[in-house]
This record gives structure tokens, C-alpha cells and sequence, in this order.
């Protein structure tokens, strides 16, 4: 990154895990227009995702992971204008923390100069996979509860289109892979939808 690149944050996710059933998760995007903030929040999960991916990498818990992907893409397909419950696989979202969380996973999602993207992930200090995997998923519910109908089917089209990419192209394990997965998705999608319209 050059002297002049500036990271500017645009949004911002925390998932805080209360006990194994229960996780309070607060996002931020940026002020824009709708457009703006529905791609930034839809293209934000993605690379957390990806992040996720490549942190499992090779484990059984990363197979596990796209499988209930997958799952939740289906999930979203047969029920296009309804919000589908149980994607967070019975992690339930409370409204507010009342006790102090077990453990926290946060992203970043970053602006370097326009259509230039990065996204930062911290984990606790001893992280568990099966966090990993609820964190994307408490995520991807959230978004799910949040949405309108039309954001809600790109993202599962992303996620199909992440999942092609990673099948086709370059595996989930390598930092190559981290930037390019999310946005063969985001073009995936974007294909799709204009197909259909």
C-alpha cells in the first residue's frame, strides 16, 4: 500500500458470544444511499467469510462450514420472501448483552481508494473453530432478519458464487483466494440478477 492509500472504515461487525446458544451481534455501514450500503454490508460478509474460510482452512470444520452454507443458500431460495430462521444453526441472537460475553469476533470492512476494498477479522486470543463457524453464521442470520428481499437474494447468490469459485478455481486455504472468492461472488450475483430482470 502506497504512502497516500488511506484505509477508511465503511463497516463494521462484532459478534459477541454470550454462552453456546446465545450471541449478540451489532453491525455499522457507513452512511450512503441505500445502493452504496446494501453492496458494502453484502460484499463486507463475503470477505469475513473468506476470512473465516482461511482461517479453518483444511480442517474438517471448514467442509462443515460451506456445507451449512450451502444449506442456508437453499434455505433462502425456497423461501424468497419470507425470513428464514435457524440459519445460525441454534445459535439464538439476543436483543441485548446482559451478562459478559464468552468470547468476541469482529471484522472491519475498509475503503482504499473507490472499488478498492479490504476487510480486517480479530479473533480472541484462543479462538475455536466452532466460534468461527457461529460467528459467520450469526452474521449471515442477522443480515437475513435485516434485509429486504432483493439484498437477501444477492447474498445467497454470492455465496453460491463463492463456493463455485472456490470448487473451480482457487481454494479456500490460500491468501490468493481472499479477495478474488467475494468478488467472483458479488459478479455472480450481479450476473444472475440481471439475467432474471
Amino acid at each position: 500500500m502506497g504512502l497516500l492509500s488511506k484505509k477508511t472504515p465503511i463497516a463494521t461487525v462484532r459478534v459477541a458470544f454470550l454462552d453456546d446458544d446465545q450471541a449478540h451481534i451489532e453491525t455499522w455501514v457507513e452512511d450512503g444511499d441505500r445502493e452504496a450500503q446494501a453492496y458494502h454490508i453484502l460484499l463486507f460478509f463475503l470477505m469475513y467469510y473468506a476470512r473465516m474460510l482461511f482461517f479453518l482452512s483444511f480442517r474438517d470444520t471448514a467442509e462443515e462450514l460451506i456445507g451449512w452454507m450451502d444449506d442456508a443458500v437453499r434455505l433462502m431460495a425456497e423461501t424468497p420472501d419470507e425470513v428464514p430462521a435457524g440459519l445460525a444453526r441454534g445459535v439464538r441472537i439476543a436483543n441485548g448483552r446482559t451478562v459478559e460475553p464468552r468470547t468476541v469476533w469482529s471484522g472491519t470492512l475498509f475503503t482504499l481508494k473507490p472499488h478498492e476494498y479490504s476487510c480486517s477479522d480479530e479473533k480472541p486470543a484462543d479462538p475455536e473453530d466452532a466460534d468461527a463457524q457461529r460467528s459467520v453464521l450469526v452474521f449471515l442470520q442477522h443480515l437475513a432478519e435485516t434485509r429486504p428481499a432483493l439484498e437477501r437474494a444477492y447474498l445467497a447468490l454470492g455465496i453460491s458464487g463463492m463456493h463455485e469459485y472456490y470448487r473451480d478455481i482457487q481454494h479456500w486455504n490460500t491468501t490468493k483466494a481472499l479477495h478474488p472468492a467475494p468478488a467472483y461472488g458479488i459478479d455472480y450475483a450481479r450476473s444472475v440478477l440481471e439475467r432474471a430482470t
